[in-house]
């Protein structure tokens, strides 16, 4: 590596640059899922008749227990890999303690959380919900948790660029 690409910050290099790329592809993906295509109503009409099939004895009721269940830890889920993505990309681009890039991915994902509520609530088939902020902010706590624990057990997070 050359004198002045180590003389650079590190938030100015490509590895930091491609991991906000796939911040922002990731938030652009989360925003497709809170379209009306992926609304309660759109996503019950296929996963339902699914869930009939695989769980043929179970009542009506229980397939609908099921399917908000599988959208909640959807919720849950697609908020983690945001809050994976914005530990990595901040990661690369601060020096800071493993508890402040874990607060800074959190504040990321909580802002990221609030506008896609905040959007679905003018969505006629959609609507905006603390709860399933809740359920978003539940997702990056535990994704974040996990990595966290993986990273030490593993030796510790280092702070080198391109490394994970």
């Amino acid at each position: 590596m050359s004198a002045a690409a180590q003389s650079r910050p590190r938030w100015q290099g490509p590895t930091a640059l491609r991991a906000w790329l796939l911040v922002l592809a990731w938030l652009a993906l989360i925003l497709l899922f809170s379209s009306e295509s992926f609304s309660e109503p759109s996503t019950g009409s296929l996963l339902r008749p699914f869930l009939r099939w695989v769980f043929p004895e179970w009542s009506a009721s229980e397939i609908r227990t099921l399917h908000h269940a599988i959208r909640k830890a959807a919720h849950m889920g697609v908020y983690g890999v945001l809050a994976v993505l914005s530990f990595r990309a901040i990661r690369l681009s601060l020096e800071a303690t493993v508890l402040r890039l874990a607060g800074l991915a959190l504040a990321l994902v909580l802002a990221a959380a609030a506008a896609d509520e905040f959007l679905q609530s003018f969505s006629r088939t959609r609507t905006g919900s603390l709860a399933d902020m809740g359920y978003d902010l539940a997702g990056g706590v535990a994704a974040l948790a996990i990595l966290v624990a993986w990273r030490r057990a593993r030796g510790g997070i280092r702070n080198r660029p391109g490394r994970f």
